[in-house]
């Protein structure tokens, strides 16, 4: 859910036809509602919100639309989309990449990648990204300057921080470095998407804590079904199996193919 702040019936109007969202009058009837409930992007009609709100675009940038393949695609900001999956060797790295490579040119992304281990993580060896910089080099500074230095520019519009090649350059990353990073990032980047490893810990629920999109990716296999169902969270689960019979299973979720992708740029 959205937070408008407006006091244009117009503008209001204009919005909500967009999709559903809350509207605040004031900043300070934002500020309120902001305390009690949180909200993907602040909407902001011409008032003064600077370093209020992390999340906030304005009403122009909202509204704004571009052409992809003949489709309207809203233009994307501040989102903050995380890739996880319950098993490994379910293709959730290839899924990551195939996803950054769909938005619009003119759409700037920073891929995360949080895929701990010894031996450097499958997105750099599948992007032949170089060894350093990466995201244990940001760190030993932990200062905003260190982590743009330490970005690697992929392509005109994708940047990575990239996993470390050993576990002990990340050793003491705590939740406040995941916030820290995210907001570093929304300074710059229109879309943050995480790679993230086949497991639950305080650094991964940092990152599902701020994410604004949640994809499992699976192989459709019944036993990934029973543990996602575990999940208290709400995930858009990405199939990525030719085999049909995966819908026995995952009919009480939210389920796209990996051939539909693209659905997950549309809101």
């Amino acid at each position: 859910m959205n937070l408008l702040i407006s006091n244009n019936l117009k503008t209001i109007e204009t919005v909500k036809n967009k999709e559903p969202c809350d509207v605040a009058l004031s900043l300070e009837s934002a500020l309120i509602k902001a305390k009690h409930k949180k909200y993907d992007v602040i909407i902001n009609d011409g008032f003064d919100d600077s370093g209020i709100f992390d999340n906030a675009i304005s009403v122009k940038d909202y509204l704004k639309n571009i052409t992809i393949d003949d489709k309207k695609i809203k233009v994307f900001r501040q989102e903050i989309i995380s890739v996880w999956s319950v098993k490994g060797g379910v293709g959730k790295t290839t899924t990551v990449k195939r996803l950054m490579e769909m938005f619009d040119k003119n759409i700037k992304i920073l891929v995360i990648d949080f895929n701990f281990q010894d031996g450097g993580s499958d997105l750099s060896f599948l992007l032949d990204l170089p060894v350093i910089p990466h995201i244990g080099v940001y760190l030993k500074e932990r200062t905003k300057e260190s982590f743009f230095k330490n970005l690697i520019e992929y392509s005109p519009n994708i940047s990575i921080i990239q996993a470390p090649p050993k576990l002990s350059f990340i050793k003491d990353i705590k939740p406040e470095d995941v916030e820290n990073i995210i907001r570093f990032a929304r300074t710059a980047f229109d879309v943050i998407i995480f790679d993230l490893p086949n497991k639950i810990d305080e650094i991964i629920n940092t990152v599902l804590e701020n994410s604004t999109r949640k994809i499992i990716v699976s192989s459709g296999l019944v036993s990934e079904a029973r543990r996602i169902k575990e999940l208290d969270e709400d995930f858009l689960v990405v199939i990525n199996s030719p085999n049909r019979q995966w819908k026995l299973y995952y009919k009480d979720f939210n389920c796209i193919t990996i051939k539909e992708l693209e659905k997950i740029l549309e809101r």
